[in-house]
This record gives structure tokens, C-alpha cells and sequence, in this order.
């Protein structure tokens, strides 16, 4: 069971204060030190100080203005602004309103302030603040892109959406609202509209950092990992800090299988940020993975301490003791992140196993029956039922599948479609163009398993195969239509695909494992070698490892259909020849 659970980093959202260049010059004279200065000359020169970043000469000449000139708004606004980037909200916040009162109209103190209370966590009073801005000048395209802000952090996505497409309706070119328009598709889980923002932002500008990494990010969530790679280490070329896109890098080439480098960005990342807690518990699994169960210990640990209620880590441990055969304490960690996180589903599976694996067969039947109460179900849950039942001779009903056995269905494709041309030659075409990464997998002898998606991956049309699924899925359905299962009772309405290849050489196999994410697994076999033994490379569903199964003799063109609480392994075969499988998942959404 692998351990790692992705947490990507978004880039923060763009919020514009405004400092004004060009107002109010005056005539009065300011005595300095080196020579006297108009309040015009002090005030260019606060500019120049700001514009070049340097604040405190800035906030000096500023000062030196206001001593004059106590009720120049412009100079209020401006001081607000150094202000604020030092880090002074309740200064700026007394500048930005005293400039208002003095002038109820300047949109930019509004706008300002709204910023200040924005980063004093007051988001109503941020809100007031840039709709006042905005019935001044309605124009006012900053406003409306921090409003957006606003509302999102608010939860009100549809209107943040709205405020963004303003400000870029009043300004095409503005990167910061396309880029926040593109956090909020994401969001909605409107990926290619999400691109599109990102792909706008970064033609506007080719340097913007945050649109590079927020591209990675929706390439990673399509599970294209090579042009995901390519965007996090354009970042990092721009900004070689950016602690997020060593992060995310080294989460790429961790979902690549290549473990060191992995391991070079995640220390990058702690390099740069000591107390970065996602990096802390990757770096654990990658020490996990490389069998360094201490340093990964140790790695968890640390993730701990930098966040104590960090559930990755803590379930990340559970995981470890669990591989350790330590079930006692992977059981202590599972409770723990589920007190942190009621809805960790991943952990309540994991806990499940943990006391099945325990042995103490009346705590493991009062988190049965409890389950059964809570009306929960999943193909965990139903595999635990199954188990305890042949185990234990456990007899409450088994929310998810009782007969698991019975319902695993075959097919022969080749007799209801055009196999070769549309899986095999669509197969075959994957496999030599050589863009698909693999991924680790402990579970397989003397083969692989490619990584990410194939049916979210853009460079390969697989329209045609997912067609077919759906179309013999929908036909499972259908046949069993009348049964009293769980799972058939309870199908999902909406579901998606997630597939893979898997291929094997002589004397290959699979061990027994489980989808825990599936609902309905199957796999469709493109190519199978010729059987020198009578069971040579067929498919074994079974309830425990070598407990109630069921072989399966398959061939190619045949595709297997089986609920996803079923164990499943493959008998290894004699054959020179490879042995090429197209596995897939059907997942509720």
C-alpha cells in the first residue's frame, strides 16, 4: 500500500494595493539636512525610495511631507503602503483612513484599506471596503480582482468567479485575475478552463511564477506527470526558492518511480524551509520506499513536530507500523488522524485492516456492526466484512458484497468489437511512443506498471477503449440489475475511470492486492501468451489470499469484470513472450 498522499501547493492568490506617483505637487519648502526640498522634490523622492524598494528612506520622505502637509491624502495612501509591506497593518489601516476621511471618494484608500483588512483576517470589513472602491469607479479593476479574493475566501466561488471575469473585462492583460480565475476552475474541477487561465497568464507574462506552478498542478491532477515536470522546473529556473515547486517536483518524480530525485527535492524544499511539514513526510516516504524505515520514521516524526496535527504524517506512520506488522501501534496512528480528521476515508479503511490484522475479534466486530449502523460503504469495508466472516465466522450482513465470487463476470471482446484495431493497435501505439513514465510497484516480479492516468492523458486518444468500458460496464449493471448487493443497490451515479498498463515477462506475476478506491475493477487483456501449463498467467479473484478464489482463464480479448473487494493476483506464466493488460478502476466520483 503506498503511503504517499500528493498535497500540492497553489500560489498565492494576487491582491494590488496602489501607492500614487503623480498627485498633489506642492510648493512648500521642507528643511532637510542636505539642501531644502519642495514638498514636490520630498514627494518624488519618497517615490523613487518606494519604487526602488527601499521603504524606510521612502516612509521618511513621506514624513517629511506629511509634516508639511498633515492632510495630504496622496501621502497618506502611499506611507499606508510602505506600511503594509512592512508588515504594519493597524499603521497602514489609520493611514488609509484618515486619507479617507479626508477625502470620502479616493477609491484607492478604500481599495487599500480593504487589503489591510484583508490581511487582518476581517473579511467582511475587506468586502465593504472594495465595493466602496468599486461604486466610486466602477472601473476600478483591482478592486473587483480583490473582491474576487474576498469572496473566495468567503466560500462563494461563483461570485469570486464573477469579480475576476470583470477586472479582466476592464483589463484583458491583468495576469493576477486570469490567475485567480484559474484557482477558481480548479476548484470547480474545470481543469482544461483552469488551463486555459494559467496558459493566458503565463502568454502576458512568460516570468509569472505562480501560473507555472498552478499549470503543473492541474497537469498533476490529470496525472500528466512529464509536462507537470516541465512546468514545476521552469519555476524553479524563474525563482530557484520557490519552495513549493521543489516540492511538487519531487512529488512528480516520486509518482515516476525515480526515488532520488525525489529525494534531492524534498530536501531542496526543507533546504529552503526548515518547518515545511509536506516536505518532511515525503521525504519519509521516499526513505519508506528505499526500506529506510527509520529515517521515514524519523522524517513522519519531524512533520509532527513542525504540525501537530499534520494527518499525513500520522497516517503515513500507521502505514509504516502496518508494513512493520506492528497493528498495534498502526492502529493508534489511524485513530489519531481520524480525531484530527472525522472524514479521513483512507485512514478509516486502514484502521479497519489494522484490527482485522490485530486479531481481537470483539473490537473488530463492534467497528463492524458500528459500520453497519452508520450505513457506510466501500470496497474496504466490504472486503473486511468478507474476510472477517471466512476468518471469524463473522455473520452480520455485508453492506457492500456478500458473494463477491459471484458476481465476477468475463467477456470475450473480440466477438462484440473491432479488439485489434481499436485496444490492441491504440495499446501498442502507447507503449512504442514512449512518453509514458512507470511508476514504483512492489507488487509485480519481472514487469511494470505504467504511472498516472491513460484515460485523462491528452497525448493518447483512448475515446474508443473508454467506450467500450463504459459500455460493458453499463451491461454489468444491467445483468445484475435485480440483485440485493450493496453495491449494485447503492451504484454510483457518476463515477470515472482511472487506467493503467501492466506487463509482464516470463515467469511474471502480481501479487494479491485490492483497489481500495474502486467500486468495480476490471482488466482487459490485449495480449496473453500461449499457456505451457493449464492455469499459466491467469487471473485469481479471491476473498484472503489463498482462501475462497476463483481462476480465471483468461485470453486475449478477454475482459474481466469484478467488484473491487475482491482480492485479485495473477499465476506466473512459462511464455517468452509479454503478457500486456489494460487495468482500470471505475471510481465514484
Amino acid at each position: 500500500m503506498k503511503g504517499t498522499e500528493v498535497i500540492t501547493k497553489v500560489g498565492s492568490v494576487g491582491l494590488e494595493f496602489r501607492f500614487i506617483i503623480n498627485k498633489h505637487w506642492y510648493k512648500k519648502i521642507i528643511m532637510s539636512n542636505e539642501k531644502e526640498l519642495t514638498v514636490k522634490e520630498a514627494f518624488a523622492l519618497a517615490i523613487q525610495n518606494h519604487q526602488n524598494n527601499s521603504l524606510q528612506d521612502a516612509q521618511n520622505y513621506y514624513q517629511k511631507v506629511l509634516r508639511i502637509e498633515p492632510n495630504n491624502s496622496p501621502t497618506l495612501n502611499n506611507l499606508g503602503a510602505i506600511f503594509k509591506e512592512l508588515g504594519k497593518h493597524q499603521k497602514a489601516k489609520d493611514c488609509y483612513e484618515k486619507a479617507i476621511v479626508i477625502n470620502p471618494n479616493y477609491a484607492d484608500a478604500h481599495n487599500n484599506l480593504g487589503v489591510t483588512f484583508k490581511d487582518l483576517g476581517e473579511n467582511q470589513k475587506a468586502k465593504g471596503c472594495y465595493e466602496k472602491a468599486i461604486a466610486i469607479n466602477p472601473n476600478y479593476a483591482d478592486a473587483h480582482n480583490n473582491l474576487g479574493v474576498t469572496f473566495k475566501d468567503l466560500g462563494e466561488n461563483q461570485k469570486a468567479k464573477g469579480c475576476y471575469e470583470k477586472a479582466i473585462a476592464i483589463n484583458p492583460n491583468y495576469a493576477d485575475a486570469h490567475c485567480n480565475l484559474g484557482l477558481i476552475f480548479k476548484e470547480l474541477g474545470e481543469n482544461q478552463k483552469a488551463k486555459d487561465c494559467y496558459e493566458k497568464v503565463i502568454e502576458i507574462n512568460p516570468n509569472y511564477t505562480n501560473a507555472h506552478n498552478n499549470l503543473g498542478i492541474i497537469f498533476q491532477k490529470l496525472e500528466e506527470f512529464q509536462k507537470a515536470k516541465g512546468c514545476y522546473e521552469k519555476v524553479i529556473e524563474i525563482n530557484p526558492n520557490y519552495t513549493n515547486a521543489h516540492f511538487n517536483l519531487g512529488v512528480i518524480f516520486q509518482e515516476l518511480g525515480e526515488k532520488q530525485k525525489a529525494k534531492d527535492c524534498f530536501e531542496k524544499a526543507i533546504e529552503i524551509n526548515p518547518n515545511n511539514a509536506d516536505a518532511h513526510n515525503n521525504l519519509g516516504n521516499i526513505f519508506k520506499e528505499l526500506g529506510e524505515n527509520q529515517k521515514a520514521k524519523n522524517c513522519y516524526e519531524k512533520a509532527i513536530e513542525t504540525n501537530s496535527n499534520y494527518t499525513n504524517a500520522h497516517f503515513n506512520l500507521g502505514i509504516l507500523f502496518q508494513e512493520l506488522g506492528e497493528n498495534q501501534r498502526a492502529k493508534d496512528y489511524y485513530e489519531k488522524t481520524i480525531e484530527i480528521d472525522p472524514k479521513h476515508v483512507n485512514a478509516h479503511n486502514n484502521l479497519l485492516k489494522s484490527l482485522y490484522h490485530v486479531n481481537n475479534k470483539s473490537i473488530l466486530f463492534k467497528k463492524l456492526e458500528s459500520i453497519t449502523k452508520e450505513d457506510k460503504m466501500n470496497a474496504v469495508i466490504g472486503s473486511i466484512f468478507s474476510r472477517a466472516k471466512v476468518k471469524y465466522g463473522f455473520k452480520k450482513k455485508n453492506p457492500f458484497c456478500n458473494d463477491p465470487l459471484d458476481y465476477v463476470l468475463k467477456t470475450d471482446l473480440i466477438e462484440k468489437y473491432d479488439f485489434k484495431n481499436v485496444v490492441v493497435d491504440c495499446v501498442h501505439n502507447i507503449l512504442k511512443n514512449g512518453s509514458l513514465s512507470n511508476r514504483t510497484q512492489t507488487l509485480i516480479t519481472n514487469g511494470y506498471q505504467t504511472a498516472g492516468n491513460l484515460f485523462t492523458n491528452e497525448d493518447f486518444n483512448t475515446k474508443e477503449i473508454q467506450r467500450i468500458i463504459h459500455t460493458e460496464i453499463e451491461k454489468y449493471q444491467l445483468r445484475f440489475k435485480d440483485s440485493k448487493e450493496g453495491f449494485i443497490k447503492n451504484w454510483p451515479t457518476n463515477y470515472n475511470l482511472k487506467g493503467w498498463l501492466i506487463s509482464l515477462k516470463k515467469g511474471g506475476k502480481l501479487k494479491a492486492h485490492m483497489h481500495d478506491l474502486g467500486w468495480l475493477s476490471g482488466s482487459i487483456y490485449v495480449n496473453v501468451p500461449p499457456k505451457l501449463q493449464t492455469d499459466s498467467g491467469n487471473l485469481v479473484v479471491c476473498i484472503d489470499e489463498n482462501e475462497n478464489e476463483k481462476s480465471i482463464d483468461v485470453v486475449t480479448g478477454s475482459l474481466c469484470l469484478f467488484p473491487s473487494s475482491l482480492l485479485h493476483y495473477t499465476i506466473p506464466f512459462e511464455a517468452v513472450e509479454e503478457r500486456i493488460v489494460l487495468a482500470f478502476d471505475m471510481r465514484p466520483n
